[in-house]
């Protein structure tokens, strides 16, 4: 229900910022970007593939996954994320469910698949402590903005800097916040967690981020890739737009990190997406209105690849119920 509350909530600010910039512009900006949307579709394609291959690194032993079948797992989340009211809480147990049926444990598939989801997150947090502190310099926004961009790198940092303490001291931390959220009654019955389980599978994490520094880095690598294909999207799509890029594409995706996991819950991020372009085009004296059509646009491009990614849903669930 609450989500379907976003949802309707995402739609109505859709409207009222249309409503507000001016459709005619909404709507020339769109003709302006013609075929330069194939190429921001194949990049946001490269996106999925170069992360199937972090999750492929992911798998710690050897030739049991194939790049196939990651690439085919990734769809399938993206799929569930984009295309149901469900987000990460169902995508991230779908992949590691379909892992374990390409010959991994479930507890192995879990491993893999959160180790992939955090490695691409501090990546994605170290971005956005960059991109964010070069717009309050550069731009010089307003008190609000430059307040909320702070707060946004303090919370990366105390994120980041978390996550290195835990790592280094191997200390169980998803197994301490599952636990606390058991004391505190938010899970009950069926989600009672069973701790040794959780805490082996965090033995899992660790020999990727603790015990084992290639594979670490490999996977931080590709992950830094897979952000640098999102920057060249954009400056594709940018440039479609008449806007002068330069570093512009870099501090816009950068920025836009922080919206998309702080409304994560809100479906496709519809309205909010939106919301978030046109702010920061605003701050950095972009037209208001290529920021809109810039977040629409992405958004009918992962629906096109989330729309892939069902038929690979599709294609393996049925491969599991024949086997």
């Amino acid at each position: 229900m609450l989500r379907l509350v976003l949802l309707l909530g995402g739609a109505a600010l859709l409207f009222f910022l249309l409503w507000r910039l001016g459709p005619s512009d909404v709507l020339d900006a769109f003709d302006s970007v013609g075929w330069y949307f194939v190429a921001a579709l194949l990049l946001g394609a490269a996106h999925q593939a170069t992360r199937a291959l972090a999750l492929q690194a992911c798998v710690l032993r050897r030739h049991v996954l194939r790049y196939r079948d990651a690439l085919a797992i990734r769809l399938s989340g993206e799929a569930v994320q984009s295309l149901t009211l469900t987000g990460p809480l169902l995508a991230e147990p779908t992949k590691a469910w379909l892992l374990e049926k390409r010959g991994l444990t479930l507890k192995e598939g879990f491993a893999a698949t959160i180790t992939e989801y955090l490695i691409y997150t501090f990546v994605t947090a170290a971005m956005s402590i960059a991109g964010l502190l070069y717009l309050v310099v550069t731009f010089d926004p307003s008190a609000t903005v430059r307040r909320i961009a702070i707060g946004m790198v303090t919370l990366c940092v105390i994120f980041l800097l978390v996550s290195v303490i835990a790592i280094a001291r191997r200390y169980y931390l998803i197994g301490t916040i599952i636990a606390a959220l058991a004391r505190l009654g938010i899970l009950r019955g069926r989600l009672t967690p069973d701790m040794t389980w959780i805490n082996q599978m965090e033995d899992l994490l660790l020999l990727v981020f603790r015990d084992s520094p290639t594979r670490f880095v490999t996977v931080a690598l590709l992950e830094t890739v897979a952000q640098a294909v999102l920057v060249l999207e954009l400056f594709l799509l940018l440039h479609a737009l008449h806007v002068n890029a330069g570093w512009s594409a870099f501090v816009i995706e950068a920025s836009i990190k922080f919206f998309e996991f702080t409304f994560l819950f809100v479906p496709l991020q519809l309205g909010v997406a939106e919301g978030s372009y046109a702010l920061l085009f605003g701050v950095m004296g972009l037209p208001l209105a290529a920021g809109f059509a810039v977040a629409f646009l992405r958004r009918a491009r992962s629906l096109m690849i989330a729309t892939v990614g069902l038929g690979t849903l599709g294609v393996m669930s049925r491969r599991v119920a024949s086997s």
